[in-house]
């Protein structure tokens, strides 16, 4: 038996809400893990490889607040980009016990290649939104991280 109880309304709004909001995330997730899949990466890794592709070298530090990973995951996806060849880490000259963390030509290639499939699939994701109605949503999405 379905529990239909009241909550008020503001109360199931915002339960409404979560579960709109999970739901999009999740699918969303499915989408783009599917995609990477056929390039062999993860959600995470392709954060590594599009960050540095567009921001250029950085440190660690600097991948883990851009890409908002963790140090655990990041040392993890760098280790597994390392072994790949696509990205090199280097010794930062500014200070030796840095490393700076750069894509390789093969990386770059694979970035390039998959950025611009990206690029497709977002579009595919959103088609059910016109060019207002995502800049509203994106700019609800901020308003709800309190960075509007």
């Amino acid at each position: 038996m379905k529990n239909h109880a009241n909550y008020g309304e503001e109360n199931t709004i915002n339960l409404k809400l979560v579960i709109a909001l999970s739901r999009s995330n999740t699918s969303f997730q499915r989408v783009l893990q599917t995609f990477f899949n056929n390039y062999d990466l993860t959600i995470a890794q392709f954060g590594v490889l599009e960050t540095l592709f567009h921001l250029g070298d950085l440190k660690i530090g600097e991948l883990i607040d851009k890409t908002l990973s963790t140090s655990g995951n990041m040392t993890v996806v760098i280790r597994n980009l390392e072994k790949e060849g696509l990205i090199k880490r280097q010794v930062n000259v500014a200070d030796r016990r840095a490393f700076v963390i750069g894509l390789t030509d093969e990386g770059r290639s694979l970035i390039k290649e998959v950025f611009d499939a990206h690029l497709a699939v977002l579009e595919g994701f959103f088609i059910n939104l016109d060019q207002d109605e995502k800049k509203l949503l994106q700019k609800m999405l901020k308003k709800l991280n309190g960075l509007d």
